[in-house]
């Protein structure tokens, strides 16, 4: 089922997202809106082409993969502009370049993916207000990228290929963690998940190992920097009310951890379940930024999701940073933008719920079996005689 026409639209409605999205985030357009490609040319070791993790004064807070993709676009983009030192310019055209690569992989591998599983991939999520406004905006396209090669490649029976991109994608963004185990499951035979585990966690390592030998203390600096950060865009802020609260923190933990463990022990097919999964760690993360939501959109594309939750979720999440700049301090509950992410992250909830009920795991029938599980029980406890 290899329809080369819809390829080609899929990898048309992906490239004209990306387009628009690097427009609107450029010096082109006016007004524009922020992204962080644009934040980390105000650090002078950026501007400067000092290599990242190189040094304390060098520190990057995320994986390796990411600061190899920041670099490149620095030195790129000073070849590009011909300016001694580079210059903004060059170095954001070498970032929208890159990125553009990256979507026509996705675009492919979507449909590949797609194909494989006997679907019609819908190549209008790549049109998705959220790509458009976060596709050019941190590395989560990349990110986005290696997930779904990994989910595609498995499928295809790849494994070892399959691991490689897995392990790209943990020193990329760490949140394809949660994938790891989906995989593990599908797996049979102690010898294949030995084998996979072991290749995927190898590979990630190989990225980190040489900042272990030249910057060990980046790892400090790392721990510091995320532990000392508060919550961010996560709904349970509203709850806690603080968003640097350390038991906010831990609930988002236990019920990331509920989530998860209820996703692994569902019987389902690989790619709703590792959508399921990687909303359960959004859902319980206490940093859910909204350009985090750009990894589900290949997946839902392969899905053809057609629930309005779709909408709801990508309208939402598009208005936290549209909303961002409206009120002082962005982070606190009662504010516009964080409103939004409460709706976000209900949206996510009921559409994730939404996905698992079309794979043959509704809520409510769960609901029901174990309420009339636990009737029968009592019953048969009390006998037929006893007292009412």
């Amino acid at each position: 089922m290899f329809d080369r026409r819809l390829l080609a639209g899929t990898i048309t409605s992906a490239v004209a997202g990306i387009v628009l999205s690097s427009f609107i985030h450029s010096n082109w357009s006016v007004p524009n809106i922020y992204s962080d490609i644009t934040s980390f040319w105000g650090r002078s070791w950026v501007s400067g082409g000092q290599v990242p993790y190189s040094s304390s004064g060098a520190f990057l807070e995320y994986p390796p993969v990411s600061g190899a993709i920041l670099y490149a676009s620095r030195v790129l983009g000073g070849a590009l502009s011909g300016v001694a030192g580079g210059d903004y310019t060059g170095y954001y055209l070498a970032f929208c370049a890159f990125s553009l690569l990256a979507i026509i992989a996705i675009a492919w591998s979507t449909w590949r993916l797609a194909s494989d599983l006997g679907v019609r991939v819908n190549p209008l999520y790549f049109l998705l207000p959220t790509m458009i406004i976060y596709g050019i905006y941190n590395f989560d396209l990349f990110n986005a990228l290696f997930i779904i090669l990994c989910l595609q490649l498995f499928v295809e029976k790849k494994k070892g290929l399959s691991a490689v991109t897995l392990g790209v994608a943990l020193a990329t963004k760490f949140v394809a963690v949660v994938l790891l185990p989906i995989f593990l499951l599908e797996l049979v035979g102690t010898k294949e998940r030995v084998r996979y585990l072991v290749l995927s966690l190898a590979v990630a390592a190989a990225f980190f190992i040489p900042i272990a030998i030249f910057n060990f203390g980046y790892f400090s600096q790392f721990y510091s920097f995320y532990s000392g950060w508060g919550l961010e865009d996560a709904w349970y802020v509203w709850i806690f009310g603080d968003p640097f609260s350390s038991l906010a923190k831990t609930f988002g933990l236990i019920v990331m951890g509920v989530l998860l463990l209820r996703v692994y022990t569902l019987k389902m097919p690989l790619v709703p379940r590792s959508f399921i999964a990687l909303s359960a760690y959004l859902l319980g993360t206490y940093i859910y930024a909204p350009q985090f939501n750009v990894m589900l959109i290949p997946l839902m594309a392969v899905l053809a999701v057609t629930s309005p939750f779709v909408y709801l979720l990508d309208v939402f999440n598009a208005l936290i940073i549209l909303t961002w700049f409206t009120v002082p301090d962005s982070t606190h509950p009662w504010t516009l933008p964080q409103a939004m992410a409460l709706l976000r992250s209900s949206s996510l909830a009921l559409l994730s719920l939404s996905i698992a009920s079309s794979s043959g795991h509704s809520l409510i029938s769960w609901i029901r079996v174990r309420t009339g599980k636990q009737r029968w029980h009592q019953e048969r406890l009390q006998g037929p005689d006893a007292p009412l």
